[in-house]
């Protein structure tokens, strides 16, 4: 009797390795024909790349500048920059403001910054961009 007991234990075993192994190859299955559906015509692709220029294009003409003077607001604080090399009535990108600041000792300004301009009070304010975790 405590023979059959152990037949019956290995035949499930048995059984239940050749179901793990099932469950193993069927994803390597699927895998398979995920890749063969990658090989589609590069037509796709190329209306993407055309798609991805005339974003390029339309980033370039909105690209945001500033006409001096403004005040600086950031940090918490309202930055004196009369004495930086700002001209007046001159336009400036958030790029030149960067340097200039960082020129400047203002280090904050390594990173990425997000401009917004508040028009009523004239001022300028920059925030570190905040990244979400997803």
């Amino acid at each position: 009797m405590a023979t059959d007991f152990l037949k019956m234990l290995k035949e499930q075993q048995k059984a239940s390795q050749q179901e793990t192994v099932k469950e193993v190859e069927q994803p390597q299955k699927v895998k398979k024909e995920s890749q063969s559906k990658d090989l589609t015509p590069k037509a796709d692709e190329s209306n993407k790349q055309q798609g991805k220029q005339s974003s390029k294009a339309k980033k370039e003409d909105m690209t945001e500048s500033y006409e001096y003077p403004f005040s600086l607001y950031t940090e918490g604080r309202v930055v004196d920059i009369s004495e930086y090399s700002f001209e007046d009535g001159k336009k400036y990108t958030p790029e030149q403001i960067n340097d200039i600041m960082l020129k400047h000792r203002h280090y904050e300004f390594a990173g990425e910054m997000v401009y917004k301009m508040f028009e009523d009070d004239n001022t300028l304010v920059v925030t570190a961009k905040q990244y979400k975790k997803g």
